[in-house]
């Protein structure tokens, strides 16, 4: 047990070293203002400027400003009586984490499960910062193909399934202003001009689901559908992607079905009503 602790130990002041060592610069204000938002959030409470200031170390016209900066840009909160508090910013943040944190675990064996049944790869994304943002992926073990997506990063809403899905699902205004912006080719078969991309967001928002062929990578190809929440608003995209050789037009619907299914069951999750499941229940009229 002692050598665990000293190998702990041991370990442990190799890794400060190395920080140290390396360590990346901060930026000494914003430290600054996450400490006041991390005292804030300990209280729990409406705190004065004096007893902030008092906590975090720093002098009151310090501690003032830094305050003043977090009010206006709306994470905090000041009453009548001059005391402050976290603001429903914070609050509209912190429920952003949890909902993507919920989301990634409610569809993680729903992603496993299609990634072993189709043996291509699965991957759960959103739309974060006008980009697609992959919050998770599965992928089969027979699967014989690699792909740049992957956990955690970012893509251009244009030039996948993926983004078509959640592109048409925004309010027109929204869309417009990524139609209106840059439509990076990536491929020779990338949609770069505006319009013939909002026709075709147009057909994904009738039909219920998008195609990505070779638009993003060469030799790659993908479908994806909507996942929504009990309010039937999307929220997230579940899409299959595959070697081009495999997924194409003339096998769209073997692939499209079991990811509709999946697709639905993990919406049920989040609270959603299939309208076909309430229409079967209702029964024949007569």
């Amino acid at each position: 047990m002692q050598e665990v602790i000293l190998d702990a130990m041991e370990t442990t002041s190799e890794a400060l070293q190395g920080v140290q060592a390396g360590a990346p610069r901060t930026v000494q204000s914003v430290a600054r203002a996450a400490e006041l938002l991390k005292a804030l959030g300990r209280l729990s409470r409406p705190t004065s400027l004096s007893d902030l200031s008092r906590r975090v170390g720093l002098s009151k016209p310090a501690t003032y400003n830094l305050l003043k900066t977090l009010e206006v840009e709306g994470l905090i909160s000041k009453d009548e009586d001059a005391r402050y508090q976290l603001s429903w910013g914070m609050y509209e943040l912190g429920s952003a984490v949890v909902r993507s944190v919920q989301l990634a675990k409610l569809a993680r064996f729903h992603l496993g499960h299609l990634a072993e049944v189709t043996g291509e790869a699965v991957l759960l994304g959103i739309i974060d910062k006008e980009s697609v943002l992959y919050l998770d992926r599965g992928q089969a073990e027979s699967a014989t193909f690699t792909m740049m997506a992957n956990i955690g990063r970012r893509y251009a809403l244009h030039s996948n399934a993926s983004g078509k899905v959640l592109l048409a699902s925004l309010p027109e205004d929204h869309a417009r202003k990524v139609l209106q912006g840059a439509l990076r080719p990536f491929t020779s078969k990338t949609i770069t001009d505006p319009d013939e991309l909002a026709a075709d967001l147009e057909r994904v928002a009738k039909r219920g689901y998008a195609t990505n062929w070779e638009e993003q990578e060469v030799g790659l190809s993908s479908i994806s559908v909507p996942i929504r929440n009990h309010a039937d608003k999307v929220v997230a995209a579940l899409t299959l992607a595959a070697p081009a050789k495999r997924l194409n037009v003339k096998t769209l619907p073997t692939y499209l079905v079991p990811l509709q299914t999946e697709a639905r069951l993990v919406s049920g999750k989040l609270g959603w009503q299939d309208p076909l499941s309430e229409d079967d229940s209702q029964g024949p009229e007569g």
